[in-house]
This record gives structure tokens, sequence and C-alpha cells, in this order.
């Protein structure tokens, strides 16, 4: 029982519950805000760490900016891009690089698409922070 406590879940574990969350979740629209909710709720992640919830969420976040953008709704897209870079990191975990070249992809679409060019990075901003001051 203790390996199990002790495991953490791989890269490809933590994409297969975000995809798993994508699919089982729906969403309803309440007040004019967009209100993801799940058949069981989060009853069935409560045994991940908080490290690996953040990452399920943040390849989940993914998911529905590409079905976002593969649907033209590119300000949606835009909005759960923008949540995405507050976590992805180009020098992060896994997870966190895989989503921020992924989420670097979908902008860069997202601005073929529409003529409008991506937003500056905040990302790359809070990175520049982060580094600074660990020195």
């Amino acid at each position: 029982m203790a390996d199990f406590i002790d495991r953490n879940l791989s890269t490809e574990e933590i994409i297969k519950m975000a995809a798993e969350m994508f699919i089982t979740f729906s969403t309803q629209k309440i007040d004019g805000c967009t209100v993801l909710t799940h058949p069981y709720g989060y009853s069935a992640f409560t045994s991940l760490t908080i490290d690996e919830m953040r990452e399920v969420d943040l390849v989940f976040q993914l998911l529905i900016a590409a079905e976002k953008v593969g649907w033209k709704q590119f300000e949606t897209a835009s909005k759960f891009l923008t949540r995405c870079g507050w976590v992805a990191s180009d020098c992060g975990t896994a997870v966190e690089r895989l989503v921020y070249y992924l989420c670097e992809a979908l902008q860069k679409r997202i601005e073929n698409e529409t003529g409008i060019p991506s937003p500056v990075k905040l990302e790359k901003l809070v990175s520049v922070i982060i580094f600074c001051s660990n020195i």
C-alpha cells in the first residue's frame, strides 16, 4: 500500500486522466458564464496529489481550448489558452512543457485564422521573474 501512496503519476497517466475528464465533463451556461460539470463530481480524483490534480487540470484546459479552436470559437479558446499560460512553462515539468508548446501551436493557429496577433506571453514574464528571484 505504501508503494501506491508514494507513487507519482506518469505524464501518460496524467494525460489519460485529463482526457477522461474531458470526455465525461459537460458544459452548461449559467447566468452567461460557462460552468464545467462532471457527472460524478471531483470524487474520482481525490487520490491525486495537489500537483497531479493541477497537471490534470492543465491538460484538461488545453483539451477544451483545442476543441474550441476546432469549432472556430477563437475568443473562448484564447481564454482557456490564457489559463494554461498561467501554469505551463517551457522549463517546467514534462506536462507543463507539453502544454506550453501545444498552447503556442494553438495560439499560432488562432493568429493564422483570425489575423490577430497573439497577446504578449505572460508565462515568459513570470518565468523570468521566478528565475531572477532564485538568483
